[in-house]
């Protein structure tokens, strides 16, 4: 699945929930949500983040899903948005998921924990996200830029800063440091 998706920062939260929700989105999650990823860090060659891929393993709820996404630089040039290749699959023995993965080769390199709140209206997605010593932020994802932009409109948040970045770019936008094992 291609993902294509802006941040747009700073958000007041109980204003964009009113907003989807007058427009009939769909809340389709709330709680908390921690991320681990996982690299080859002794190996160049085979290390996720020099060939623009990386593999996460996520708590949502009590599901564990692991993730593994390619980056699509070439859409965030011409695009001007996030665009990823995506692939998720369902976890049910993470301890053993996490087990094999250290045996070849691969090593926890960072995680992160957030609050999420998500929506679904036409098939485009909207997750409000709060961590630790950041301001709220808006993800709207959707097929085309384009659609992203009339929604920003509609939500009034044009004057809100928009990012294209993921979620080190946004760690560092703000000067929080990642909890990074490597």
């Amino acid at each position: 699945m291609l993902e294509k998706e802006i941040k747009i920062l700073d958000i007041h939260i109980k204003k964009v929930v009113e907003k989807l929700e007058s427009f009939w989105a769909e809340k389709t999650f709330e709680g908390f949500i921690h991320d681990i990823y996982y690299d080859f860090p002794d190996n160049p060659n085979l290390k996720m983040e020099n060939n623009d891929r990386l593999f996460r393993v996520r708590k949502k709820w009590e599901e564990h899903i692991y993730t593994i996404k390619r980056k699509r630089k070439e859409l965030r040039k011409t695009e001007k948005v996030n665009a990823k290749d995506e692939h998720e699959t369902e976890i049910t023995d993470v301890e053993s998921f996490s087990r094999v993965l250290e045996k070849y080769g691969m090593t926890k390199t960072r995680e992160k924990k957030k609050h999420r709140i998500s929506y679904r209206l036409h098939g485009i997605e909207f997750d409000i996200d709060e961590y630790e010593n950041i301001p709220p932020l808006l993800e709207i994802e959707a097929n085309r830029r384009e659609e992203i932009d009339i929604l920003i409109k509609k939500l009034g948040l044009t004057k809100n800063e928009q990012m294209i970045g993921w979620s080190r770019s946004l760690f560092a936008h703000y000067g929080v440091e990642y909890l990074n094992f490597d």
